[in-house]
């Protein structure tokens, strides 16, 4: 994984080979001390773990793809997760095999084929994930809803 600084929080990323996903983009984030961020991509992979959030049951629903895939569109968001402040990257892509079929869904895991190139853009702000129950995962919370929060502590 290399990346680079364009400015104004904003950096360009390439994957080569084998460099996996998920991974590269917690290594960025925590490099770079990002709390907040936005990310758009494309390339592809030699193997992925996609996955749909059942509404009904709230688990995941995992797919492997053990094949090339050319990755249409990626997007996704960086966060800090509350309980241990580390960085939370949250991704769906778009990914196509030969057939140019399209499946669409969660990134657990994507591991480069030829290449990925990616965007990222950082906020100088700290968004963080808290467990919510009923919720299967940690929900973003918005600076306006921790600031209700503090104002509520108070006046108790």
């Amino acid at each position: 994984m290399r990346y680079h600084p364009l400015g104004d929080g904003r950096y360009v990323m390439r994957l080569d080979p084998g460099d996996e996903l998920i991974a590269s983009l917690r290594s960025f984030a925590s490099e770079e001390e990002v709390g907040a961020g936005y990310i758009t991509g494309l390339g592809s992979t030699a193997s992925a773990v996609m996955s749909w959030l059942d509404p009904e049951s709230g688990e995941y629903i995992r797919r492997k793809f053990d094949e090339p895939m050319e990755v249409g569109s990626l997007t996704g968001t960086i966060s800090v997760a509350a309980e241990d402040g580390r960085p939370f990257v949250h991704v769906h892509a778009v990914l196509a095999p030969r057939e140019l079929l399209a499946y669409s869904g969660h990134v657990h895991e994507a591991k480069t084929g030829l290449v990925m190139e990616i965007f990222l853009f950082t906020f100088p702000i700290r968004l963080e994930r808290h467990s919510v129950e009923g919720k299967s995962f940690p929900w973003l919370t918005l600076p306006c809803e921790v600031a209700a929060k503090a104002e509520d502590a108070e006046s108790e």
